[in-house]
């Protein structure tokens, strides 16, 4: 590959912890537009999509790797399957729970497991570990690349590939067998699957700092989300009991919920990441990258799915001041928005069987 055209320490690199918005709009145009320029200059022969193809043979990845992520979705499924069957469900039989919320609280309480430890392990690494500075300075991403020596990476960031590229494999299958049907379950499974690409192409192409970074933003919303649900799920019993304290709970991880998805996913998404890739990486990474275009524009598109996942919680707050209404999913099957019918009928729709095991209305 062509070495990149200028140095990090050259004064022509914008060189920030934090862009603002206005500047990385600029930035990126001027740098998009640069890559066009220069795209068939350093790459004449390239033919859509037969070159891509034909790149893809040149991925740095083995058959071992490649049924290890395989087996791994598959002990994620298993063991989703034992936490969530028989350890949740008879579990929380004693709890008095609305058939709804039974229904519903065994996978907010797998995926809030999942998402403690896999965000606590991407803040050691991203923040604690010490053997990275992308986070404060994300363009140090590209040091690697000064020499064409590719980026250092230790042990933590395979560990994080393999263990988060395994469990998005057994995602979709989740999203489509395992999981309750929302509103946007369709635009999940796309997701999971731009978001497997993106690990498998930035694995395959020595750009693994990237990835870990974009896990870093985006799994503590994931988190928060289920931690909310977990706490409205059990706040409210069949037999009258009501817990305050799981209410208070709830409310506070809403809000952080809304604050952190702005502050991780719309404000240091764009401004670090995004700035790192789609500018920075025009001038300091390899000139002939043959996967950058296709990685810039996938995490272009998770930033509009942010976006769009935004409107929700947007719609969400704005319903819970104007209503007084609890907080709630409004993405899923059970809201008036989606089929119509109030909370209340569900519930009687749960318990007269016409609501099917994946969350879904039977027909009749």
């Amino acid at each position: 590959m062509l070495p990149p055209e200028y140095n990090i320490t050259d004064p022509f690199i914008h060189n920030v912890s934090t862009v603002d918005y206005i500047t990385f709009l600029k930035l990126s145009t001027d740098a998009v537009i640069h890559f066009l320029k220069r795209f068939y200059v350093v790459r004449p022969n390239y033919k859509i999509p037969w070159t891509f193809f034909e790149d893809l043979l040149t991925l740095n990845i083995t058959w071992f790797e490649v049924i290890l992520v395989f087996v791994l979705s598959f002990f994620w499924t298993i063991l989703r399957y034992w936490i969530t069957d028989i350890i949740v469900k008879p579990k929380i039989k004693s709890f008095n729970l609305s058939p709804l919320n039974s229904h519903k609280l065994p996978e907010s309480i797998w995926k809030c497991l999942y998402y403690i430890n896999s965000f606590g392990f991407l803040c050691y690494v991203t923040l604690w570990s010490g053997r990275y500075n992308f986070f404060y300075q994300p363009i140090s991403l590209w040091e690697g690349w000064q020499d064409m020596s590719g980026q250092k990476v230790y042990w933590d960031v395979y560990f994080i590939y393999f263990t988060q590229g395994s469990y998005y494999i057994h995602s979709i299958y989740a999203t489509i067998y395992m999981d309750i049907w929302r509103k946007d379950s369709l635009l999940m499974i796309i997701h999971h699957f731009v978001a497997l690409t993106l690990i498998t192409l930035s694995y395959g192409s020595g750009h693994l700092l990237e990835g870990a970074f974009v896990l870093f933003l985006h799994d503590n919303t994931d988190l928060l989300l289920e931690i909310t649900k977990i706490c409205f799920y059990l706040k409210k019993r069949e037999n009258g009991d009501y817990y305050p304290v799981l209410h208070f709970i709830g409310n506070l991880a809403f809000v952080a919920f809304a604050v952190f998805w702005f502050i991780f996913r719309l404000y240091w998404y764009p401004l670090k990441l995004l700035y790192t890739t789609v500018y920075a990486g025009v001038y300091l990474g390899p000139q002939d990258s043959p996967f950058f275009p296709i990685l810039g524009f996938m995490l272009v598109v998770v930033l509009f799915m942010n976006i769009y996942w935004f409107n929700f919680i947007i719609r969400m707050i704005i319903r819970v001041c104007t209503t007084g209404e609890e907080p709630e999913d409004n993405r899923e099957f059970d809201t008036a928005s989606v089929i119509g019918v109030s909370r209340k009928e569900l519930e009687i729709m749960v318990r007269e069987g016409k609501i099917n095991k994946d969350g879904k209305i039977k027909k009749d």
